[in-house]
């Protein structure tokens, strides 16, 4: 049994020096060569971060692709803090077709617009009718402590929690 321990931790001990990294002293590496052409940056500006969170920035690259963005601190020092970003990016796609979305990121999320991004269908009449008349109703009064045990006790039941 000791002698499959010693072994065992042998080959284990094998395993890791010939996993690690190996050196080659002094001798200078030679330098990897890019595996994607470089792209130029032709024109770039920068504002920023200053001391209050605002910040700007934009720049082009010589195949076309643009961005710009600035920022805002909104609400600083109140709980309901939140930077709040503008910009935009463009492109021109694979297929030679121009892309362009511009944006805002804020507490609500990222919100995203662009002539090729999908857009969901239009609301049916029957369902915007029906979620209207839910939105007249009073609150339920399920709506309490007992009905958050019982749903609790039903979603652990279900392992939904």
């Amino acid at each position: 049994m000791k002698f499959l321990v010693a072994l065992v931790s042998a080959l284990s001990a094998f395993a890791f020096v010939a996993a690690a990294p190996q050196f080659r002293g002094n001798q200078p590496q030679q330098p990897q060569q890019p595996s994607s052409p470089v792209i130029a940056i032709v024109r770039q500006a920068q504002d920023g971060p200053n001391y209050d969170g605002r910040f700007n920035y934009q720049y082009e690259t010589e195949n076309g692709i643009q961005t710009a963005a600035s920022g805002d601190l909104k609400n600083a020092g109140t709980p309901d803090e939140a930077l709040v970003i503008q910009g935009s990016y463009s492109y021109t796609a694979p297929d030679g077709t121009p892309i362009t979305v511009t944006y805002v990121a804020d507490e609500t999320g990222f919100h995203a617009e662009g002539a090729h991004l999908p857009t969901p269908p239009p609301i049916p009449e029957a369902i915007a009718k029906s979620l209207e008349y839910l939105r007249s109703l009073p609150p339920a009064k399920e709506d309490g402590p007992q009905f958050r045990k019982r749903f609790a006790r039903r979603a652990r039941k279900y392992r939904l929690l």
